[in-house]
């Protein structure tokens, strides 16, 4: 996951407001990089980066809500409206925090058995 979201980071290259999907999708990288190479990271971490995602998410989805039908998601890789983009964007932004919070759940795992230890 941590290298499908550094591609994300450098699919942003040419959006509008890259700055922002830039720096979340980095963050979600960096803390998948971090906890394949320490093996134990701590939760705080993929805590952060799964709230601001999941936050930011749902403020899209609110603010789209009932703009489009949920089938013209898939129909075809050009966003016929605005909504159907930020609703995109919301999805990835759910991913995001869906594996931060699956990244926090087995870091504090990894995390426990060393601390028993010492």
């Amino acid at each position: 996951m941590g290298v499908l979201f550094f591609v994300c980071v450098a699919l942003q290259y040419n959006d509008p407001d890259p700055e922002r999907w830039m720096a979340l999708y980095g963050a979600a990288a960096l803390v998948c990089f971090a906890h394949a190479w320490r093996g134990a990271l701590h939760p705080v971490f993929p805590r952060i980066v799964a709230v601001v995602a999941g936050v930011w998410g749902a403020w899209i989805a609110i603010h789209i809500q009932g703009a489009f039908e949920w089938h013209q998601l898939a129909e075809t890789m050009h966003a016929g409206t605005p909504q159907i983009e930020e609703s995109r964007e919301s999805l990835g932004l759910f991913i995001v925090a869906a594996w931060m919070v699956v990244v926090a759940v087995f870091g504090r795992r990894a995390a426990a058995p060393a601390a028993e230890v010492g």
